[in-house]
């Protein structure tokens, strides 16, 4: 490349010379090839000598990686960030992992070695934690109800004024109301550990806005919530303040499918009851105080599933009956031949008991989410009347025809809509519908006994669900479809999607609220709340130096 450099530019020098010597045509061209190869070959020798001593002190990338020194990153902290994680590394990889254990615990050499359970045995015989689950009945007639609970109104302590944010945090102002969470009875604990009350009732409340960003550096834990402990057990349910803020996570999904134009934002959480189940809980990998054995991942969710399945063997809870219904029921070749509609199955087989609540969160999803399919069908105005007269109308005035009417109008409209693109949004936005039925009357074990079996298993996916196996065993079945654990968790290992305790931290777990959809809590995208204590203020019941931290994607 640099000898075809210099033969150009020994043309270019000879062309101009010849002009101004006045050759041209043939002659000129002639000239200017002879003597630029001469030219060339004798002076190519000489440029090259001279490009090879430059190129030798040149910094080319070669020579940059032969000769770079630790101070060519110019700052002192990146330096330090990489040579520490260069220590962790080598120290992690290269170190026999039985020599990092011995260091700690030498008793456990075997789970360097051996089969995955074997390793995940010697661990849990010194890491296990005894643990409470806390997990919403389902459906919630078949179990008690008593005071525990998540959503709903809390049973404030006598003269206890509902907890205020003193300061500013995240999108709330100084001085508004926190939202109420949830509230255990210790009496209805299976185990509790040294330290914790035999009877009394812990209140949890929490800040609930658009960014759910707790336990910031210069904000005080109780601009982000408060636990409130009632020995006593004086209080009663109490209404919530009226400048209560709206719940806010971005995307609450109850004033987003339902609400519509000129309604109040939804500031309390729907109730559910709560009941409990001893486990045991060994930490996270990540919380081991040392790389974690091959296995150990699989081990713990094995783990986890023999625990549930234990502590829910004994218990009434059998859903296998609502899980063979499903919520639309298909037409047959014989149906669609002779025009028969497209059937809502709790209607032609349980009867409708949900009206008028049902017919409302029905037509209020549908004007809400298909405003514009229900105009091009003509029943936009029909679901409009429906909800006024479902809403309007009491109960006793509600009559048979009505109910049949209304179903009536929907089988047609879903009849439209069955050979449409649509078709299966409108299928899965009732589902929803009746999925907040649910939820709705989750808290009272009068009004929950009305609804039918296909609307829980219409709302199933959302829900705990436990079956029997060949050998007459119940198994948790977690939903497919849910997010979240449907269960929360007292006291032992805290397991977070962001967070890690060190398995001999101080701080103890004191509850931790998952996302739980069937709920209606969504904790951003997954996330939960950890609530923790020190294990001095757990023994001294100073359940108001609780500190809190959000977790989440």
């Amino acid at each position: 490349m640099v000898k075809f450099a210099l033969y150009l530019l020994v043309l270019v020098i000879l062309a101009y010379g010849s002009q101004k010597l006045g050759f041209s045509g043939l002659h000129f061209l002639f000239l200017v090839a002879i003597l630029g190869s001469v030219a060339c070959m004798v002076l190519w020798p000489l440029f090259r000598q001279i490009f090879e001593a430059t190129a030798s002190v040149l910094p080319t990338k070669s020579n940059r990686e032969q000769h770079a020194e630790p101070h060519d990153i110019n700052d002192e902290r990146v330096q330090q960030v990489l040579t520490k994680e260069q220590s962790r590394v080598s120290t992690v990889c290269e170190e026999p992992a039985s020599a990092v254990r011995k260091d700690i615990v030498p008793e456990l050499v075997s789970v360097s070695e051996g089969d995955p359970d074997a390793s995940f045995d010697s661990l849990r015989e010194h890491f296990a934690r005894n643990a409470v689950y806390a997990f919403r009945p389902y459906p919630p007639h078949r179990e008690k109800h008593g005071r525990s609970k998540v959503g709903g109104l809390p049973s404030l302590p006598k003269n206890v004024p509902w907890p205020k944010a003193p300061g500013a945090a995240g999108h709330v102002k100084a001085g508004l109301p926190l939202h109420f969470l949830a509230q255990i009875d210790l009496a209805d604990l299976p185990w509790r550990p040294e330290g914790i009350p035999e009877t009394g009732l812990l209140l949890f409340f929490g800040r609930f806005d658009e960014s759910l960003t707790w336990a910031e550096p210069d904000v005080a834990p109780q601009n982000d919530m408060q636990v409130l402990y009632d020995a006593e057990y004086s209080g009663t349910a109490t209404a919530f303040p009226k400048n209560l803020p709206p719940i806010k996570d971005g995307n609450y999904h109850f004033d987003l499918l339902f609400g519509l134009p000129g309604d109040e934002k939804t500031r309390v959480f729907p109730e559910w009851p709560l009941n409990f189940a001893k486990v045991e809980t060994m930490p996270e990998s990540a919380a081991l105080p040392f790389a974690s054995p091959e296995g150990y991942d699989s081990a713990h969710k094995h783990h986890l599933t023999a625990q549930l399945t234990a502590a829910f063997a004994t218990m009434e809870t059998d859903n296998a009956d609502i899980c063979e219904f499903h919520l639309f029921q298909p037409r047959t070749e014989e149906e669609r031949a002779e025009g028969k509609p497209l059937v809502l199955r709790p209607h032609s087989e349980t009867g409708f008991p949900f009206a008028p609540r049902g017919m409302s969160l029905i037509c209020r999803i549908l004007r809400n989410r298909h405003g514009a399919k229900l105009e091009e069908t003509g029943f936009e105005t029909c679901f409009e009347d429906w909800q006024m007269q479902a809403e309007t109308l009491k109960e006793s005035k509600f009559e048979q025809r009505m109910v049949n009417a209304f179903i009536e109008d929907l089988n047609d409209f879903l009849e439209q809509a069955a050979d449409k693109r649509y078709s299966a949004y409108l299928k899965a936005d009732i589902e929803r519908a009746l999925h907040r039925l649910v939820t709705e009357t989750g808290g009272s074990p009068n009004l929950s006994k009305l609804v039918p079996e296909a609307v829980y298993a219409a709302a199933s996916d959302r829900h705990p669900v436990f079956l029997k196996d060949e050998n007459g065993i119940k198994c948790p079945e977690f939903p497919g479809a849910r997010s979240g654990n449907c269960y929360h968790q007292m006291f032992g290992h805290l397991s977070s999607v962001q967070f890690n305790l060190p398995h001999d931290s101080a701080e103890q777990l004191l509850l931790q609220l998952f996302n739980d959809w069937g709920a209606e809590m969504s904790i951003r995208d997954g996330g939960e709340f950890d609530f923790m204590i020190e294990e001095s203020d757990l023994h001294d019941h100073e359940f108001d130096r609780v500190k809190a931290a959000c977790g989440g994607h």
